[in-house]
């Protein structure tokens, strides 16, 4: 058993070991951060505000730290009394900064931030298989609201909307299996398929599509239909208001929704923008080219000249006089259907950050609860603080490693 010829040797030695620890978390956060910074910039990313609850964690950590530093002082002047008092503290206002950080990620995740899930319900879609009637009329989702014979329901309507569903969905989040005998059924809601055009029946069996019953497949598809209407998810798998809780970015840039759609925002050109296109633009008859940030009509420079013209699939380009700028463009077919496929990177990152996050604040709080019951025991004094000391280094690593995360997480949406 490795003996020390003095406690400071032991200090330095428990202190060594603690700081190659911290280098080796230190490298994996900075490889997982340069991970997602360059995926951001590639394709899809879903940005998503962060609980107002990490804000509290926050302040509750930095409290925790200034006592576990305040007690380590009191220990090299063999102040039990005090040492004991301020690691309580210290503990207390961990265990605190550790509650209301479950509850921001347990929202971050009933947000629909699941460790892998896609940005939208590739099937359960509201209108992509089913649809409800309400009588003889359907009831219409934009993408935003719900629309019944032209007007936005209101919230009762909506919440007798997902009584009906919850007969097929229940409370969990995956399909048991269901004979999907509802009650009040056509009284006044029921369920339309859109790709067979049909609307399905109840028999004694259950629900049935032209006197068949339904297949696996279909009551799969149907449980996640009402699970999204249930749980205010019938487009996107997030929870929330676009542009206000979430939003979504392509290749590093913020997308406008409106109603199911996603479009680039216009913008106005760099200079380094509009010198990097050189191309040939032909309008009202005339051949124009477009290069080093001017236009050309037959070797003469324009400086009147206004028009539209297409950079790339997606991407016009509207010049007026000496203003340049990309119009607002909805996504092409092309940049939809790998929307449509995308899973939510950003939130598999993410909780990929938050399990090493979550190990280091076990161990710490942990380490926090033995040192308190050692000094308890008097067991640390002006000479003897080294297992004290390398907590003290720990917890304020653990502090600034959260600092961090929430910072860049902050950042990165």
């Amino acid at each position: 058993m490795q003996q020390f010829s003095s406690n400071k040797q032991r200090e330095k030695v428990y202190i060594a070991i603690v700081i190659v620890g911290l280098i080796a978390s230190l490298m994996l956060f900075a490889g997982l951060s340069s991970a997602v910074l360059v995926r951001k910039m590639d394709k899809f990313w879903v940005n998503i505000n962060l609980p107002f609850a990490f804000k509290i964690s926050t302040i509750l950590i930095l409290i925790s730290s200034i006592f576990i530093y305040y007690s380590v002082k009191k220990a090299r002047i063999s102040d039990k009394k005090s040492t004991v008092y301020l690691l309580v503290l210290s503990l207390v206002f961990s265990l605190a900064f550790g509650i209301f950080q479950f509850k921001g990620w347990s929202k971050y995740y009933n947000q629909g931030n699941a460790i892998k899930s896609f940005i939208t319900f590739v099937y359960g879609q509201y209108g992509q298989s089913y649809i409800v009637y309400n009588g003889n009329a359907p009831i219409e989702y934009d993408g935003e609201n719900y629309i019944f014979n032209g007007e936005i329901m209101q919230n009762s309507s909506i919440n007798e909307l997902k009584t009906f569903l919850r007969q097929i969905c229940g409370y969990g989040s995956n399909f048991q299996g269901s004979n999907l005998k509802l009650s009040n059924y056509d009284n006044p809601y029921s369920i339309f398929d859109v790709k067979k055009n049909t609307k399905l029946e109840l028999s004694n069996t259950g629900l049935t599509m032209n006197n068949f019953p339904l297949s696996e497949g279909q009551k799969d598809e149907l449980f996640k239909f009402s699970f999204g209407v249930c749980n205010d998810q019938p487009f996107f798998m997030l929870k929330g208001k676009y542009g206000k809780d979430f939003s979504i970015a392509l290749n590093g840039e913020d997308l406008i929704y409106n109603k199911k759609k996603l479009y680039f925002p216009a913008k106005e050109l760099s200079y380094n923008e509009r010198m990097a296109i050189s191309q040939k633009v032909y309008q009202s008859g005339n051949e124009y080219f477009v290069k080093n940030g001017q236009v050309y009509l037959e070797d003469k420079v324009l400086s009147d000249f206004e028009g539209y013209f297409q950079l790339k699939p997606g991407i016009n380009i509207h010049i007026n006089n000496d203003f340049w700028e990309r119009t607002k463009e909805e996504l092409n077919a092309n940049q939809y259907a790998e929307f449509y496929q995308t899973s939510n990177v950003s939130s598999s990152f993410v909780w990929v950050l938050t399990f090493i996050h979550f190990l280091h604040l076990i161990m710490s709080i942990s380490g926090i609860m033995v040192v308190s019951f050692r000094a308890n025991k008097g067991y640390y004094n002006s000479e003897n603080i080294s297992g004290l000391k390398a907590i003290e280094v720990f917890w304020h690593f653990v502090g600034l490693l959260w600092l961090y995360l929430y910072v860049f997480l902050e950042y990165i949406n």
